[in-house]
């Protein structure tokens, strides 16, 4: 943070990041991608090539899960960070 920047300024730059990470959040969220393992069953073939392609699209599924929830959990603390900023004195006493 520069030293002309008031912590005004600083708490909305945060609220602005914890918005885009949200949204990228949602974003991600609704991709087919999530869902794609559901295609993987034993109708489409049978065999290792089907477990394996399967197990592949769940672990695809739980890493991009994770990182849904890793955006989330960071515009969450973003949004605190810039709650604690908005309680300072801005110098010069100005709020």
């Amino acid at each position: 943070m520069a030293a002309t920047s008031s912590h005004h300024d600083a708490a909305a730059r945060l609220r602005l990041r914890a918005v885009a990470l949200r949204t990228l959040a949602r974003r991600l969220s609704r991709l087919e991608l999530l869902h794609l393992h559901r295609h993987a069953g034993t109708d489409v073939w049978m065999g290792p090539s089907q477990q394996r392609l399967a197990l592949d699209l769940q672990a695809r599924r739980r890493a991009l899960t994770g990182a849904i929830e890793a955006l989330q959990t960071q515009a969450r603390r973003f949004d605190r960070e810039a709650d604690a900023l908005a309680l300072l004195p801005e110098p010069g006493g100005v709020r």
